[in-house]
């Protein structure tokens, strides 16, 4: 199993960096996927279940996944659920550190699976440049986005 971990300080209060973050339709404004959509429940609660497009390379595939765990303000989970030929658990953690400053702790794990196991060390590569790249996109996505009303789980 590939991990990563990055973190950054957002010049904004953890509830609002929870309400962007958690929000699955604008995952494609700071996540490399695209056509993010909510296909069961709310979006924000742990049970619920979104797909995006996620590329590598040449490569796309419609993932499906699940937010596994959802503290508003605190911390969420996202697993993938299937679509992919690898395992993905994506998780957010945020410490406040003022009233107005969040310390962002982005993780991520990657199994691959079948013959895709052969590129792990490109996607080990990779890896240490994109989630840092991720989370440098939310907290600029943030840091520039008006206030946001709070996200509820």
């Amino acid at each position: 199993m590939i991990r990563f971990k990055t973190e950054q300080t957002i010049a904004r209060p953890a509830q609002e960096v929870w309400s962007y973050a958690a929000d699955i339709t604008r995952h494609p404004e700071w996540m490399a996927v695209t056509d993010a959509r909510v296909v069961q429940g709310q979006g924000t609660q742990a049970g619920a279940r979104g797909r995006e497009r996620v590329g590598f390379g040449p490569w796309q595939w419609d993932v499906e996944f699940e937010v596994a765990e959802a503290e508003p303000g605190r911390r969420i989970v996202w697993r993938g659920l299937g679509g992919a030929p690898f395992q993905l658990e994506v998780s957010l953690d945020l410490e406040p550190v003022g009233p107005s400053s969040t310390r962002a702790t982005y993780r991520a794990a990657i199994q691959m699976h079948g013959l895709w196991r052969l590129l792990t060390p490109l996607v080990a590569m990779e890896g240490k440049a994109g989630p840092a790249r991720e989370l440098r996109r939310l907290k600029e996505q943030v840091e520039v986005a008006p206030a946001m009303a709070p996200a509820t789980s």
